[in-house]
């Protein structure tokens, strides 16, 4: 540092640094579902979505509700928009309104209906902001840089959403995480931004879609506490991945994962190195070793806990992770 940039004040927020400060001002909660959220902390959290201009996008709003109430007419949850039919007439017909109606909707589902619901409406209204013009022009593409900007221009509207909301949930503690693959349970902040963000938004490639359903249904799994088939989820995207990774151009090998596994270290489609090879066959071992034990692959012989099901998760995006780097 020069004399002349030592001479220049740096103001120090206060506080910087200091964990006891922010804890004294907001104390730290423990990792809790929606349900445990109270109706007046759930108001300040729509609040900050309806603060950052989200729910201005009424097309994706009322394309949410539409899709609610026609999963689940019995129970209708969007009942606004149920009692405003669409008019049709040459013009615009009753659209503003019912947009207007799906927005009362959302914001009520938001407060009021329990976590299932609250996170399929995110969820859909997320897939909706997905620009699936792009996602196409993305599988069509031949040159790989080509390929990414077109993932990133499709994810632009959903990656800023997804932000938004899991500010939302950090601060309020929620155990949810959006990813490009869709909800998955938050863990440790270094274990979120290391692995599990970084390996699902690569995963966010067209071509890893099968992969990205199994992993979908893993997580889902999990959420719903059924840990032995969270395991077997597990098993099943790694070999769902080798099988594209190793296969040729759009085309799928066959094989167990052992055979598999050899097939992609031969070809250095999985790198091996005297550091990593150990590291590698550790995994390998674990991931087949839980699925006999703990999936529902066979019978079991043990019963699956969660941290079983939460370490076969994340040794599964570990090993995703180092293949995916390699293959840039």
């Amino acid at each position: 540092m020069s004399k002349e940039d030592s001479d220049i004040p740096a103001f120090s927020l206060y506080g910087e640094g200091m964990p006891f400060v922010h804890e004294a001002i907001q104390s730290t909660l423990d990792l809790r579902s929606w349900n445990d959220l109270s109706n007046e902390e759930k108001a300040t959290a729509l609040q900050e979505v309806l603060n950052n201009g989200w729910i201005t996008k009424e097309d994706a709003v009322l394309g949410t509700v539409v899709y609610l109430n026609h999963m689940y007419l019995r129970l209708c949850p969007g009942k606004n928009l149920h009692m405003t039919p669409k008019v049709y007439d040459r013009f615009s017909g009753n659209l503003v309104e019912r947009k207007e109606a799906a927005v009362k909707d959302f914001c009520r589902i938001f407060i009021e209906e329990a976590e299932p619901l609250v996170l399929q409406m995110l969820s859909k209204f997320l897939e909706l902001l997905i620009d699936q013009g792009c996602l196409n022009r993305a599988k069509e593409a031949v040159q790989k840089d080509v390929r990414a900007q077109q993932i990133e221009t499709a994810f632009d509207s959903f990656d800023r959403f997804a932000n938004c909301i899991n500010h939302i949930f950090e601060q309020f503690a929620v155990n949810q995480l959006v990813t490009r693959n869709g909800l998955v349970p938050r863990q440790d902040e270094t274990i979120t931004r290391e692995l599990h963000s970084p390996t699902l938004e690569a995963l966010s490639d067209p071509k890893w879609q099968p992969v990205n359903e199994t992993l979908a249904l893993m997580f889902e799994d999990y959420r719903e506490r059924k840990f032995p088939e969270a395991i077997t989820k597990a098993h099943s995207a790694v070999h769902g991945f080798l099988q594209i990774l190793v296969g040729e151009p759009g085309s799928n090998a066959k094989g167990e994962l052992g055979k598999l596994m050899k097939e992609g270290k031969s070809s250095g489609l999985i790198p091996m190195n005297r550091f990593t090879e150990p590291f590698l066959l550790n995994i390998q071992g674990f991931i087949t070793s839980e699925r006999a034990t703990n999936s529902t692959a066979k019978p079991s012989l043990s019963e699956a806990s969660s941290a079983d099901a939460l370490l076969m998760m994340n040794m599964t995006l570990l090993f995703l992770q180092h293949c995916l780097q390699a293959a840039r």
